[in-house]
């Protein structure tokens, strides 16, 4: 759907902006070696979703990260629904999704898992039809990593009891299947000087770094911190497959664009 407006529609100027994103001096500042090995543990990202030229760089260095671990046989894509339209909870249950880099298949048996699992969950393509949270990042896992599947999920802001049920499934789809890595993808203050937004950021990052979901509720409502993401990150720091999260890169567009009046903030984190 945003080939051609937050990523490239061609094949090759794609592939040179992500690299550029790796090579960047606000990304990690080199590209990452291709993994030869499966990724043998449990692994989470947080990572943001803008516009490549503005969070790209922020979002290799979770994709740097986890190369270093190796290469996922599952990944689950967690994200918010900016639209309204479709499920409250919408898991996209089989076929397949495309980009310039090629296709990547949907695992429809981690699929019923996840319907299995929680209740609230409903199979659902409407609510993935015109989001770009999710497949921002397909590009992204298609250049480092190979012969993976998908299982894309996208939420509505929705309350901690509903983030801990889903959470609820992801811990039993840890246990189901081996080598499988969740993407959350969330941008995190909105449209304030770049300032303000680090400070608000900064406050959102402690709670996550301290993997408690009812701070993070808390804080983003008492300080007013528009992070897109805020469900899609809660399920993840309800999760018992997880005991240490690391903030790997933190930025604004300002970074990026030069204009500090009215950014967006952007973290990366990786879960173990």
């Amino acid at each position: 759907m945003v080939a051609g407006s937050f990523y490239p529609a061609s094949r090759k100027a794609l592939i040179e902006l992500i690299e550029s994103c790796f090579t960047s001096k606000i990304g990690p500042g080199e590209l990452p070696k291709k993994p030869d090995r499966p990724l043998e543990r449990n692994v989470a990202l947080i990572v943001p979703h803008a516009g490549y030229v503005y969070s790209g760089p922020v979002a290799a260095h979770a994709y740097a990260e986890l190369a270093r671990l190796g290469n996922p046989k599952l990944v689950v894509l967690l994200g918010p629904n900016h639209t309204g339209y479709g499920a409250r909870i919408g898991v996209w249950a089989e076929g397949s999704w495309s980009t310039p880099l090629g296709e990547v298949q949907v695992c429809e048996e981690a699929a019923q898992k996840v319907l299995e699992e929680c209740g609230q969950a409903s199979a659902d393509i409407r609510c993935h039809m015109v989001e770009h949270s999710l497949e921002v990042q397909l590009p992204f896992l298609q250049y480092v990593f190979k012969d993976f599947e998908i299982l894309p999920i996208t939420m509505f802001p929705l309350s901690l009891q509903v983030c801990k049920s889903l959470a609820h499934a992801l811990d039993e789809l840890f246990r189901s299947f081996s080598s499988t890595v969740l993407v959350v993808s969330s941008d995190f203050n909105h449209y304030e000087d770049d300032a303000t937004t680090k400070r608000k950021d900064q406050l959102a990052i402690e709670e996550i770094l301290r993997k408690d979901p009812e701070g993070l509720y808390r804080v983003a409502a008492d300080e007013r911190i528009t992070m897109c993401g805020l469900s899609p990150v809660a399920c993840l720091l309800y999760m018992q497959s997880f005991s240490k999260a690391r903030l790997l890169k933190h930025a604004t567009s300002g970074d990026t664009s030069g204009d500090r009046s009215h950014v967006v903030g952007y973290a990366s984190f990786i879960f173990e």
